[in-house]
């Protein structure tokens, strides 16, 4: 069954009020028919499934025949701080992340960063957000996780939570794996921050030092950032049990 994401306030009791963007989705694009059923999610962790009564051109009717219980978030609260990337590979970052359950993206602007930062509310955080909506639908989240505005890399490591990770390729002593290990049934929130292309300076990764940050290795080679994001964002959810059964 289809998945949509609505905003709240959509389900008014019985009765689903459609947006008139959904109903050209629903109507224009996807061609779908009175009597077909769909299930909507606002982000609130409720899910609804819906029936179409009638659907026109610009409106809609749907009625609310019965809600499911969707799949359950991860227990870890995982924060990506990830330096801004060219469009494309920052698009596959976001994408990716939404899909292995991230909770909250942050854009961080270091001083090797090759991308100027958006404006909060401008075209390119409307692309985005729309980006990670679909990637929501798709992968059958309840939750899209949040996407911030790029913050300077001082301001990521002073906001950053909980247990910190920064994987640096300076790093040759301190594997992730143990790190994880030791941290596993202790740690709820976990933020993860990623260098740029070029990687990060040696002053901004003993800034990250100071302020918590646990500097790990993910191997030999040398990865691009949204390698080792998803490579990252994968190992710890995995160690940490929650890409499991």
């Amino acid at each position: 069954m289809r998945r949509f994401y609505v905003d709240p306030g959509t389900i008014r009791g019985r009765q689903a009020i459609l947006s008139q963007e959904l109903v050209h989705r629903l109507g224009r694009v996807l061609r779908l028919r009175p009597s077909e059923q769909l299930i909507l999610f606002d982000g609130s962790g409720r899910e609804w499934v819906v029936e179409l009564k009638e659907i026109g051109r610009r409106s809609a009717m749907a009625v609310v025949v019965g809600e499911v219980e969707p799949p359950p978030e991860p227990k870890v609260s995982l924060s990506l701080f990830v330096s801004l990337i060219k469009e494309p590979r920052l698009e596959i970052v976001l994408e990716k992340a939404t899909e292995l359950g991230v909770t909250e993206i942050v854009p961080v602007v270091a001083k090797r960063s090759v991308v100027r930062p958006w404006k909060e509310g401008g075209a390119k955080q409307e692309r985005w957000h729309r980006l990670i909506i679909e990637a929501t639908e798709q992968c059958g989240r309840a939750r899209p996780p949040l996407l911030r505005p790029p913050i300077s890399l001082p301001e990521a490591v002073r906001q950053a939570q909980g247990l910190r990770i920064l994987p640096w390729e300076g790093e040759h002593n301190q594997g992730l794996k143990p790190l994880l290990e030791s941290a596993k049934g202790k740690e709820n929130q976990i933020s993860l921050l990623i260098g740029p292309e070029g990687g990060l300076e040696a002053e901004e990764v003993a800034l990250a030092r100071q302020q918590g940050f646990h500097i790990v290795s993910l191997g030999g080679r040398v990865l691009r950032t949204e390698t080792a994001a998803l490579a990252a964002i994968t190992a710890v959810l995995y160690e940490l049990g929650e890409l499991g059964p």
